[in-house]
């Protein structure tokens, strides 16, 4: 009985294959090497538009990390530059990687924050930092991080075409979370513990520095503030309830906004990104879920940016308002 199914079930998909539908029209012939052509150029623009990406999220980070070191738990030593190699690339564009942004099997620089460390220091794009070993280095390796000093120079080797060659750096402090660019044409930003990543979308979605410095703002919170353990451990204790989730997307908010002014951006009319962002996900004027709305946020985060003018007014430091003992109420109404 058995065998005269499967037989049945076979037959079935094979006729299935047979009588798969084809288009109704001629379709015009293309030729291998004009698709081959297209397909170069394809990856040209996708690859220098990704490049760019890259680069501003860096130049508009890099303040972010080094301005808030102070309040982040997680520090390290930058010298604002971002080193890649074929490995960081989908291996589908590993061989546009190397033809268009250099990168090879080893780690080079090819990003450099206008005015930062390594830009003062003359690095360059496609420089390899070097053990003593002469093996290539990344910013954030523990070798590398070993050899600079906070505040001090430090002399640094450097592998440029065919020579080796010593700069001198001075490196800052800066929160020890990675800047990450996803290709997603998502309006998303995301952050993990360890890293901060920005869709492409959302850098297309911006309007300004001052936003994308806001939104990274809110990524950095996310992680300082020890986010993401409190909600994994609220969903579970919760029963897998949302709600619970939605006062640290308030805190992020508020928390990075102050994040942002630190770094030097403008915080004016920072609020009016919820309006926009209304215009093209409506559901999310009235509906609540893992977030708050879009209402709640603008209004909350147009109140955060009067706290923080008020203070600026006032001569006094800009921290956000954490909580004292007086602020905690016992399940008893008691404090």
């Amino acid at each position: 009985m058995w065998r005269k199914r499967h037989i049945l079930s076979a037959m079935l998909a094979a006729s299935l294959l047979i009588s798969c539908a084809s288009v109704a029209t001629r379709l015009p012939d293309i030729s291998m090497p004009a698709l081959s052509l297209e397909k170069l150029a394809q990856e040209d623009i996708a690859m220098t538009e990704l490049n760019e990406r890259s680069k501003t999220l860096l130049n508009i980070g890099y303040p972010v990390l080094r301005d808030n070191a102070a309040l982040c738990p997680k520090t390290r030593l930058g010298i604002g530059a971002a080193t890649h190699s074929q490995e960081d690339y989908d291996k589908r564009l590993r061989v546009a990687s190397l033809r268009i942004l250099g990168a090879g099997p080893r780690e080079r620089i090819f990003q450099i924050v206008e005015g930062g460390p390594a830009d003062q220091a003359g690095l360059e794009i496609g420089d390899e930092l070097l053990a003593a070993d002469n093996a290539p280095l990344a910013p954030d390796s523990d070798v590398f991080q070993d050899m600079l000093k906070a505040g001090q120079a430090t002399p640094i080797r450097v592998r440029r075409e065919d020579f080796i060659i010593t700069k001198t750096v001075t490196a800052n402090r800066v929160c020890d979370y990675d800047l990450k660019l996803s290709s997603s044409a998502a309006i998303n930003a995301y952050a993990n513990g360890r890293a901060i990543t920005i869709t492409t979308g959302m850098m297309n979605f911006v309007e300004s520095p001052d936003e994308l410095a806001l939104i990274i703002g809110h990524e950095l919170a996310h992680n300082t503030m020890g986010h993401i353990r409190k909600i994994i451990g609220n969903f579970i204790l919760s029963g897998m309830a949302t709600r619970y989730t939605r006062p640290f997307e308030s805190e992020a908010d508020y928390v990075g906004l102050y994040y942002q002014v630190r770094a030097g951006y403008s915080p004016d009319n920072v609020e009016d990104f919820w309006r926009r962002l209304a215009k093209i996900n409506p559901k999310s004027v009235n509906r609540a879920k893992t977030h708050p709305t879009f209402p709640d946020r603008y209004l909350r985060l147009a109140a955060a940016r009067a706290e923080i003018e008020a203070k600026q007014a006032a001569g006094e430091i800009l921290v956000p308002n954490f909580k004292t003992d007086a602020d905690t109420v016992l399940p008893s109404g008691k404090k």
